[in-house]
């Protein structure tokens, strides 16, 4: 994970001004600045996320956004976890914060969501080494968002559990941006019919982000992001443009509550499947044939058609879906997880 943040985090080095069209939203300095949020989030129980600040001033930096007080701390956060009634709460260097969090509508959007921690009062002086302690909680229903990855927006080319954070001064021209997450854990691999490669990164096919929900009559749909990258390596793979079928960990005795599969590609028409899987008790649901070169891949989905009373949450075992996608001779399956979420 920390290779890929920090080739993400060099490329919106580049920008040193935010635009308003990607988070947090609005026109701000994100760089230079002197502030920075540690890359890894500490994980504290009972759902419980800390980040800790740091303080580096650039060389020779002069400019305002290089000696701004630091008023408010923001994470990208995904619509659905926005519910009525969810418990939230914040510390400070392990005393609550002067200001609760609020899960806000983000500026200039009519999607996005922003956790904001303000009054935070932390100065050049007092920042490094500040942790922000932020515990997640639900409503009284239950209902709320308790892990990363069901909070967080992942960056672009990013997994689930990847978050974008924002630091604030208090006139509010500086914000600089980080991406942070919690440390790598072990690839668990759900167990497949195959002896496939399903190591990531050896096709220019990936699967990353967050399912979208579409609301019907009877019916939810659920997509998931399919899409292409140009940073991959086919060693044994052989032939790796064409994607043949992806396929998804799911739970088979939820079958009947599959109306359909669909296949969204970028360019074409969408293409409605049976659903069909990969033996009795194999939990494994195939997409195929999709057969999508890089073209019709980059920016596509794959869709499934649930009946009500079943979220896609249920069908993934949880709040992450774990997908192989194969190339032509099936030699490689890339594993890649997208996060269930949003519940509609």
């Amino acid at each position: 994970m920390k290779a890929q943040m920090l080739a993400i985090a060099l490329a919106l080095g580049l920008v040193a001004t935010a635009q308003a069209a990607s988070f947090p939203y609005t026109n701000c300095q994100q760089a230079p600045s002197s502030y920075s949020v540690n890359s890894v989030v500490t994980v504290k129980p009972p759902s419980t996320y800390c980040f800790k600040i740091e303080v580096n001033v650039p060389p020779g930096c002069n400019s305002y956004c290089c000696k701004a007080d630091l008023r408010k701390f923001e994470l990208n956060v995904n619509p659905s976890c926005k519910i009525s009634g969810v418990k939230l709460s914040a510390t400070l260097n392990g005393v609550p914060t002067a200001s609760r969090p609020t899960l806000d509508p983000a500026p200039n959007t009519a999607a996005g969501v922003i956790l904001r921690i303000t009054n935070l009062g932390l100065t050049m002086d007092t920042a490094d080494g500040a942790e922000i302690c932020v515990t997640l909680g639900t409503n009284s229903a239950g209902k709320g968002c308790l892990s990363l990855d069901q909070l967080c927006v992942p960056p672009v080319g990013g997994v689930p559990g990847e978050c974008n954070t924002a630091l604030w001064d208090s006139k509010f021209d500086c914000c600089p941006v980080d991406i942070v997450g919690v440390p790598d854990q072990p690839l668990v691999v759900p167990p497949i019919n195959c002896t496939c490669d399903y190591n990531p990164g050896s096709t220019p096919f990936v699967a990353s982000g967050i399912a979208t929900a579409t609301v019907n009559a009877k019916t939810t749909t659920y997509c998931m992001p399919i899409s292409t990258t140009t940073d991959y390596v086919p060693s044994g793979c052989g032939a790796v443009d064409n994607l043949l079928k992806v396929e998804l960990y799911a739970k088979q005795a939820l079958s009947a509550s599959i109306k359909s599969l669909s296949l969204v590609p970028a360019t074409g028409s969408p293409v409605t499947l049976s659903a069909s899987w990969g033996g009795a008790n194999s939990n494994i649901l195939k997409f195929t044939p999709v057969n999508w070169n890089v073209a019709k891949a980059t920016n596509a989905k794959i869709c499934v058609e649930l009946k009500a009373g079943t979220t896609l949450s249920d069908l993934c075992f949880g709040p992450t879906c774990s997908l192989f996608l194969f190339n032509s001779n099936k030699a490689c399956c890339p594993l890649y997880r997208v996060s269930s979420l949003p519940v509609p």
